[in-house]
């Protein structure tokens, strides 16, 4: 019983090269430049969905309605000019120092007395202080779910502080005075939409452009004659273009007469060895070129002929690529740097790229 041929591998050097290929920018750009909007969709969308997603939360977590009001008060340091150690004293006390102070029992309960619907932890949850630059200003802020109670925490807390800077007249303070006073008004909690949104277009571009890589990466089509031969190690012969262009057709069939010099071959579509009921006895009689239409799979497609071809003793001289896109093409190669018309025994020249070597068997 005969040994049944494997089917036949790639060369390893062919292989290994075509592994080693780096991207090819101009190929990927080209590719990408009509999918492009799918980033922006996708940029578009994370906006969209980050903002939703943020006002929902921020709606959830919202809570009640605050209201705040806000004192200046003036503190007067009692400070000689050659005294250090009450300069040191000022600046010590900060926002933080001052808050602790409004919350101690010479503060807070006179306060406590003045507003006896609240108890204490309430109003020192309603307390926040600041300092802005000069210590002898503070800025107090009393923040409640009710409008008049953090008035009311307002106006008691002007007199606590009041009657606690005359008891410390003499020991570092002249006295503290209510400079000003705002009438508490609702609290707008701080809207990030705009940072939610920008956040999920910067996520959403990402996430689009590595999609867009990914297809790249894994659409396999055959769009240049480097896909071929980089990939199956198949000669290409040349192009043929949906409109008929002087450039192409020049360089395929120099080629084709060329080849057709050193032994006969024969034309093939690739759909009349696709599917059943091929004749692969009329295929061995001559070498055959495939005719591959420019966008074919190679994996889905490509690949399972060629690999039963081989398995069939069929040679494959190489491959012509057919329904070429001008412009695709145009774009990659560039246009030709001259048109003219070839003198009486000038050779022609040929895009380097379609020109075989002669000295191929």
């Amino acid at each position: 019983m005969a040994k049944r041929e494997g089917t036949p591998k790639i060369p390893a050097a062919v292989r290994e090269d075509y592994w080693g290929q780096g991207v090819d920018l101009k190929r990927f750009f080209l590719c990408v430049q009509g999918r492009l909007w799918t980033v922006l969709a996708a940029a578009l969308a994370g906006a969209l969905l980050a903002a939703a997603l943020y006002a929902i939360v921020r709606q959830v977590t919202m809570g009640p309605p605050k209201y705040r009001a806000e004192v200046l008060f003036f503190i007067g340091y009692d400070i000689r000019e050659e005294d250090e150690v009450l300069k040191e004293f000022i600046n010590e006390y900060n926002a933080y120092t001052w808050g602790d102070m409004m919350k101690s029992d010479r503060v807070v309960l006179p306060v406590m007395e003045a507003v006896p619907e609240a108890d204490r932890q309430e109003i020192e949850d309603s307390l926040s202080t600041e300092i802005a630059s000069d210590p002898e200003f503070l800025t107090a802020y009393f923040t409640t779910e009710d409008e008049e109670l953090s008035n009311r925490i307002a106006v008691a807390y002007i007199g606590a502080m009041a009657a606690f800077g005359e008891t410390m007249q003499g020991r570092g303070l002249t006295g503290i005075e209510a400079w000003k006073t705002v009438p508490a008004a609702r609290v707008v909690p701080e809207n990030r939409a705009a940072n939610a949104a920008a956040l999920g277009a910067i996520l959403g571009l990402v996430a689009g452009a590595l999609l867009l890589a990914g297809w790249y990466i894994l659409d396999d089509s055959v769009l240049l004659e480097s896909d071929l031969s980089h990939r199956y190690g198949l000669r290409v012969f040349g192009y043929r273009t949906r409109k008929p262009e002087a450039r192409w057709e020049a360089a395929l069939n120099e080629n084709l007469t060329y080849r057709a010099r050193k032994e006969a071959f024969r034309e093939v579509l690739l759909e009349e060895v696709t599917g059943e009921g091929i004749d692969y006895d009329t295929l061995r009689e001559a070498p055959i070129l495939l005719l591959i239409q420019q966008g074919t799979p190679c994996l889905r497609r490509l690949s399972p002929i060629l690999s039963t071809l081989a398995l069939q003793d069929v040679t494959v001289k190489g491959a012509v690529i057919t329904e070429a896109d001008n412009r695709f093409l145009r774009l990659y190669y560039g246009r030709p740097l001259r048109h003219r018309l070839l003198q009486e025994g000038e050779e022609l020249q040929l895009p380097a790229a379609f020109i075989l070597d002669r000295d191929m068997k």
